[in-house]
């Protein structure tokens, strides 16, 4: 789409009389409102279901487990060639003991 130029505007701009310049004003000023409440209408279910879809838990990877290290609800680690997940913070608590930790994903057996 080709814009014209300041120049080119202004030299159209010149061609139109006050009297039309002043419907077409009225024209988008009464245009505004009616985009405005299609805009708004259009968006807010967008911004509902953004809401929505952030609200809800990640999957959180956080590499090999380290005993010094803390992990929030919703942590998968690796340890012993499986994956583990835990449901509630947790610290120092092996993926196996203490029950914090579920498995997720059983470590494969060698063929």
């Amino acid at each position: 789409m080709n814009l014209p130029s300041p120049e080119e505007r202004r030299a159209i701009e010149a061609k139109v009389s006050p009297q039309r310049r002043a419907e077409i004003e009225g024209f988008v000023k009464s245009l505004a409102p009616v985009i405005g409440d299609f805009v708004l209408a259009a968006i807010t279910p967008l911004k509902e279901r953004i809401k929505e879809l952030e609200s809800r838990p990640t999957l959180r990877y956080l590499g090999i487990w380290d005993a010094a290290r803390t992990y929030p609800a919703g942590t998968f680690v690796t340890h012993g060639g499986s994956i583990w997940h835990t449901g509630t913070e947790t610290t120092g608590v092996r993926p196996g003991e203490g029950g914090f930790w579920k498995l997720a994903v059983k470590r494969g057996g060698s063929k």
